[in-house]
Formats: C-alpha cells, sequence, structure tokens
C-alpha cells in the first residue's frame, strides 16, 4: 500500500489542520452486489454501484487512485448491511492502524429503499461514513455471467442514514452501527452487531442538509450528526480496544463513505483531517472476551414423565461435557456434550422423585426428577391405533382406537403408533417422548400416505423417532399454503417415505432450536422422501429440504426427490454469527423444476430456484454430494452458495439448469480449502450460448464430463421420474446408463 504523503502540517491542537495528499478510491464488495441482485431494484438500475463527481457522466474508475472531491455521488443498488457482514459500495482511504482523525461531510440522502412497485424495505438499507478494519474484496470487474459476490465480515463504525422501518414512507433515521467480534473476513461465531437511532423520523425527501463526524481520538470513536438548518447536534460514543480495528489487518485501517442496497447519497464539502496523536494499542482496554453467553449444567429430560408400569429408563441429554450419577444407585456415566445417558429405574405406585448428581470442571449440580406411575387404557403400550376423531379414554386397539395426543404420551420405547386414514393437525414431539437408542418409536401410516398432517407445524424435538409413510399437506383445499411442513430439531430419528407438499415454507427441516451448538440436531436419516410445491407468500423462500441454521453431525438425505419448490431443492445454508454448521450428506437424491411452483410458472428465468445449495454465508462446511441428479432447475444445478470448505462432489449428474449445471467459486479468503470434483456429468442440449460450468480454483477436478444432450444419449425432452411400490427411485436408462450407482 502506498504511504500518504504530508505536503503541510500547521499542529493547532492534538487534531491537525493539514493538507494531505490522500489517496481515495472507489470499490463495489460483498454479498448482492453483483449482477444477480435483482430483486428489489428497478431493472434499469441492476448493477449499478458506482461513484462519480457531481455533474459528471463518467463512473469513477474502481481501484484508481483520486483525491477526495469536494461534490460527489456514491450509490449502491445492490449489497445490504447484514448482522455479521456488509455489500456495500465504497469511496475509502486507508490510514495507518494507529493513526488518529477526524472526516466529515454534508450529506444529503437522494434515494433509499425499493423502486419497484409492491416491494419494501428489508431494513438493510444505508448510507454514511464508516470505519472498517478491511475492505472487502472488488466485486468482479466486468462480471461473469450469472457470477455471484462472496459476503465480507469486517469489525465496522458507520455513522449513517437507515431506513426507519419496512414500508414505502420516506422515512429514516441516522444511526450508529458497531459490528464487532470479526475475526475472520469470511466470519465467525460471536459477531454482533449494536444499533443505536440518534435521530429519528426525517424524512429524506425533505431534509438536505446534514453534517455527518466520525472522529478517533487515541482511545475513543466519537460520532456525531448535526443538523445544519437547526444547529441541533447529537454525539455517541465507543471506547476503542486491543482488537477491534487492528483484528484482520494489523497495519491499516480503511474509513470513508458508503451506501448499500437502494441508497444514493450526495456527498458535498467532505474533510479529512489526520491527527498527531496516536493509539497505542498496548495501553488500551484489552479484547473484549466473546465467549457468547454462559452456559449453565443442565441435564434435559428426554423420557416420559407419566409411565405405566414399574419400570422405567431415565434418559437425559447433557449440555455439556461431565459425568452424571443417578444418586441412591452405584450408576455413574461419563458423557458428552451433546450425548444421551440412560439409567433403569424402578418405580413405585404414585410419584417417584429422582436426584441426578452432574458434575462440569469440577463443580457439582444437582436435578430432582419426580415421574409418576399411572394406568391407562391403552390395552398395548407397543401397538397402539389412532384415528382423527378418537377419544382419549380408548383402548387404542384396531376396533378402538385412541387420539393421537394420548398414544404419543404413553408410547413405550421400541413401540408403534398406527395412524389411520384421515387429516391430523400437526404435533410437537417433544424431548421427554423420545425413544431409546436400541428401541425407537414409530409414527406410521395403515396406508401408505393416506394419514395426513395439516394445518400447523409438526415439530420433532424428539429424539429417536421413526416417521413413516406419512404426509404433511399445506394445502388440501386449494386456497392459500399453510405451515403443515416438518421441522426436525432431535437427534437420531429416521425420517422415511413422507411426503411435504404445499407448505408455506419448507417442506422437511433439520435446525436448531438452540443455541448451544452441542444441542444442534444430528444423525437423522431423511430416506426416500418427497418435497414439491412448498411456495411461502413472498414466493423466494420455500426449500424442499433443508439442513439449516444449526445443523450437528452426521444428517443424511437419501433417496429423496425435491421438485417445483418455490426456492431451492436443498438448502444447506447457516449464518455467520451462528458459526459453521456441521457437514451433511445427500445421496442418491433428485433435485428439478425447483424455482418453478406449480402456480407461478412464469418466474423469470435463471431468479431463484437451485438444485442443491450446498453451503452459505461464506462459512467452510465439508458437505458431501454423490449420486444425485440436478435437471432444469430454475437457477443453478448444483451451487456452493459462497461456502468455503473442502467440498466432496462426485458422481453426479447435471442436465439443462437454467444458470450453471455447477458452479463452485474461488472464494476470496485467505481460508485454505480443496474441492473433491470427480466423476460428475454436466450436460445441455446445446451449449452454445450457455453459461459454461464454473469451478475455482481450489477445484480438483478429475473424470468429469461435459457432454451435450446428443452425445450423452438422447435424453428425452420430459425426464419423468417415479417410485416403485417400496419407495425406491425408478431412473430413467439414460441416467443408469449415464451412473449405474444412482440405483
Amino acid at each position: 500500500m502506498k504511504k500518504n504523503i504530508i505536503l503541510l502540517s500547521v499542529c493547532l491542537s492534538s487534531l491537525c489542520s493539514v493538507a494531505f495528499a490522500q489517496e481515495w478510491k472507489v470499490a463495489a464488495f460483498g454479498q448482492s452486489t453483483d449482477l444477480n441482485f435483482s430483486s428489489l431494484i428497478d431493472p434499469a438500475k441492476i448493477g449499478r454501484n458506482n461513484a462519480w463527481i457531481a455533474g459528471s457522466n463518467d463512473f469513477l474508475i474502481p481501484g484508481k487512485a483520486y483525491p477526495l472531491p469536494s461534490d460527489f455521488i456514491i450509490e449502491s443498488r445492490g449489497g445490504k448491511i447484514a448482522n455479521s457482514h456488509d455489500g456495500m459500495t465504497v469511496f475509502y482511504t486507508s490510514v495507518p492502524v494507529n493513526q488518529t482523525f477526524l472526516f466529515e461531510a454534508d450529506l444529503t440522502l437522494v434515494q433509499i429503499g425499493p423502486e419497484v412497485d409492491g416491494k419494501s424495505p428489508a431494513a438493510q438499507e444505508a448510507a454514511g461514513l464508516f470505519v472498517r478494519d478491511i475492505i472487502g474484496t472488488p466485486r468482479q470487474e466486468p462480471q461473469s455471467a450469472g457470477f455471484e459476490e462472496f459476503p465480507q465480515a469486517s469489525n465496522v463504525l458507520m455513522n449513517a442514514f437507515v431506513t426507519q422501518n419496512k414500508k414505502n414512507d420516506n422515512l429514516v433515521q441516522i444511526t450508529s452501527i458497531l459490528r464487532e467480534g470479526v475475526k475472520n473476513s469470511w466470519g465467525n461465531e460471536g459477531i454482533s452487531i449494536k444499533k443505536q437511532a440518534i435521530v429519528k423520523n426525517i424524512n429524506f425527501t425533505e431534509k438536505t442538509n446534514i453534517r455527518m463526524t466520525i472522529e478517533r481520538t487515541a482511545n475513543q470513536f466519537i460520532l456525531t450528526t448535526l443538523d445544519n438548518d437547526s444547529k441541533e447536534k447529537k454525539s455517541w460514543s465507543i471506547d476503542d480496544y486491543a482488537g477491534f480495528m487492528n483484528q484482520q489487518d494489523s497495519e491499516s485501517i480503511s474509513l470513508g463513505f458508503f451506501a448499500s442496497r437502494n441508497a444514493k447519497l450526495e456527498v458535498k464539502n467532505a474533510h479529512f483531517q489526520p491527527g498527531t496523536a496516536t493509539v497505542d494499542y498496548a495501553k488500551l482496554a484489552p479484547a473484549k472476551a466473546r465467549t457468547g453467553k454462559k452456559i449453565e449444567p443442565e441435564l434435559l429430560l428426554s423420557s416420559g414423565t407419566k409411565v405405566v408400569g414399574n419400570t422405567t429408563t431415565l434418559q437425559l441429554l447433557a449440555n455439556q461435557a461431565g459425568s452424571v450419577a443417578l444418586e441412591g444407585s452405584e450408576q455413574k456415566k461419563a458423557v458428552q456434550g451433546g450425548e444421551r445417558v440412560q439409567f433403569p429405574v424402578t418405580l413405585n405406585p404414585g410419584t417417584n422423585t429422582f436426584t441426578v448428581n452432574y458434575l462440569v470442571n469440577g463443580v457439582e449440580t444437582q436435578q430432582k426428577i419426580n415421574v409418576e406411575s399411572v394406568s391407562s387404557n391403552i390395552v398395548n403400550l407397543s401397538e397402539i391405533y389412532v384415528c382423527t376423531d378418537c377419544k382419549t379414554d380408548a383402548k387404542g386397539t384396531k376396533s378402538d382406537p385412541v387420539d393421537l395426543k394420548t398414544a404419543v404420551a404413553f408410547l413405550a420405547p421400541g413401540g408403534k403408533i398406527y395412524l389411520n386414514d384421515g387429516q391430523y393437525d400437526g404435533v410437537m414431539l417433544a424431548g421427554e417422548v423420545s425413544g431409546l437408542p436400541d428401541q425407537l418409536k414409530t409414527l406410521v401410516a395403515i396406508n401408505k400416505h393416506k394419514a395426513v398432517f395439516v394445518n400447523t407445524t409438526f415439530n420433532l424435538n424428539a429424539s429417536y423417532w421413526h416417521l413413516k409413510d406419512i404426509v404433511f399437506d399445506g394445502n388440501l383445499d386449494n386456497t392459500q399454503n399453510k405451515p403443515a411442513y416438518l421441522r426436525v430439531s432431535g437427534s437420531h430419528n429416521i425420517v422415511e417415505r413422507v411426503i411435504a407438499r404445499n407448505n408455506d415454507d419448507t417442506g422437511i427441516a433439520i435446525t436448531a432450536k438452540d443455541k448451544n451448538r452441542l444441542l444442534w440436531p444430528a444423525h437423522n436419516l431423511i430416506l426416500d422422501s418427497d418435497s414439491y410445491n412448498n411456495l411461502d407468500l413472498s414466493g423466494i423462500n420455500a426449500d424442499g429440504f433443508a439442513a439449516k441454521l444449526g445443523v450437528g453431525p452426521g444428517n443424511v438425505f437419501r433417496g429423496c426427490i425435491s421438485h417445483h419448490n418455490a426456492d431451492d431443492g436443498w438448502d444447506l445454508f447457516n449464518k455467520i454469527e451462528d458459526g459453521p454448521n456441521a457437514p451433511v450428506t445427500i445421496e442418491n437424491s433428485i433435485a428439478y423444476a425447483n424455482g418453478l411452483p406449480f402456480s407461478k410458472p412464469d418466474i423469470l428465468k435463471g431468479s431463484i430456484g437451485n438444485g442443491f445449495k450446498i453451503g452459505g454465508e461464506g462459512q467452510p462446511v465439508n458437505h458431501k454430494i454423490i449420486n444425485s441428479v440436478a435437471f432444469n432447475n430454475n437457477m443453478d444445478g448444483f451451487t456452493d452458495n459462497f461456502n468455503t470448505g473442502s467440498l466432496i462432489i462426485e458422481n453426479n449428474i447435471a442436465i439443462n439448469n437454467a444458470r450453471y449445471n455447477y458452479i463452485l467459486r474461488s472464494n476470496p479468503y485467505t481460508i485454505a480449502s480443496q474441492i473433491t470434483f470427480k466423476n460428475n456429468y454436466s450436460i445441455r442440449d446445446s451449449w452454445e450460448g450457455k453459461i459454461k460450468d464454473y469451478l475455482g480454483e481450489q477445484v480438483v477436478a478429475t473424470d468429469n464430463k461435459t457432454l451435450t444432450s446428443k452425445e450423452a444419449g438422447e435424453i428425452p425432452q420430459n425426464i419423468v421420474i417415479s417410485r416403485d411400490e417400496n419407495g425406491k427411485i425408478i431412473y430413467p436408462d439414460f441416467l443408469l446408463k449415464l451412473n449405474p450407482n444412482l440405483s
């Protein structure tokens, strides 16, 4: 980086009044600054992430050095100010990491929020002044067709105009934004963002005379806003500390002006003034400890509190590593965080109280567990029949079935609930009704796919369950999709031969309900199941299958089919601030026509709907996808979705997807990874004028084939996928010839 050259310096105080040959540059970087971000943007303005001198028609050239203009405009139609990362257009300079300074300008907000009818702000729109420890890798110029930009995380301070609400009412507020805890440019667990409104209820179309300032002293950052008309002045400050702005770059920091997501800002009378004082990091407070919320030791009950009979097994889920002992017995077991322990116990009539001692890091806690020995009308607790309108006092037999809630409460480990035909409201299988490791509880339809859950979400929070041959349907009356989808937050479950359709969100999703990653759902198997025509009101969020937003180890999708969902066939997204999910395996599965729900066949080609979206938000997760097929999806067949991990992508087939068949981007970070890309087919009717596959520099590609349909063996115009009576996929002959391992 070039050094700044001081031309003249006259120090009057701790800050100098200087003429300074400071280099200023324009850059656009981060997620949604690419040409593909179009959902909220006037079509004529897609990709406009630029800066220019007022009165000029020429954009400033990215990367070229300029002096600080007296009047310029900065605009970003894409980008976002997210909780843990940014996408923005900036006009910035860099200074030594210990430099104090004052910079300020008169700002006029020209535009903010969507200009498209029917679209509302996303609360991610902003423009103003910033300080960052790093500037993100600039977006591709020019951009490859269909190429999207990676997230860019940084510690940051902003003094900015921000949309005040999610209405197109022209109201903004001047807000101080602080993001801290960022260690990596791809993000990390523990990032936090704080926003504080300094001035509210500003109609930006009327207020054009605001002066904003960011000042850095030897130990503080001070943010100020001044209404030049009323002379009202407000300030906000933060104490500097070691590890804040020197976290990712120990030599320099960047500061300047920015716009993000449909924001356009005019900057006048900009002034940058370096100070004589310097920041001594050795004298600052140490870096803030980022351990997150303290997790107190707790054993979560995973067995019933009402039991028929005189024996049961206490099952307890540990939220961290330690040892568990059952008081009054010799039963004691070491346990890892997220592991369950079982203690067989004998019951007396009435209420039984058990005491368990939980030793964690040398500190022992006690928990009392009450289990009541009760009676029940159910004849066989291992074989219970239910129906939609049955009574609670029935016997649970074929001739006298009981209601579902009662059956769930009394089912013995290893037992089965048989569902008669009919429509059932979604239920919650709580952790307390879990089965045991060698005794899964089963919920199965007597007649395959004739027992249908409707109206409300089915929450599988329990563990050691087997759901089979049932349906989750959000729209049986052909009106508006409802939330009848399946959510799996427990572990060691099997979901087999089920159908999720017509829901107002993702059909089947594995996702956490707890911030403690040791309790994230793990070792679930989704087997031979279908998810289709799931469509939310926005038309952009409902996937077929998902394992996202908190996923533990060992989750597998095998023999599944996802098609005609509003968004993706599979989505393995995770938030940056949660840290990376555990790897997921997808085997022998099919994704087709996603992005094209049945009721909206006119969706813009290439705008939404990937087949397999195998990651998210820059986090490195080593997902594995083998022996799978993606065809005719409305976006990409197989996409990394900014996953920087060492993916394994083997023996797959991609055919005629609207954008890329495969896109595995070179990541812009320092993180090292290697993608195994082996024995995959990429096929199109014709490659003329089509987007070629993108394989980044970290991809190790072997034995892959790019073919036309004719070269692949005369692929039919309409590919038909079905299942046999056992639920196994019936593959067309041409697919089996390409990959016999599909069957």
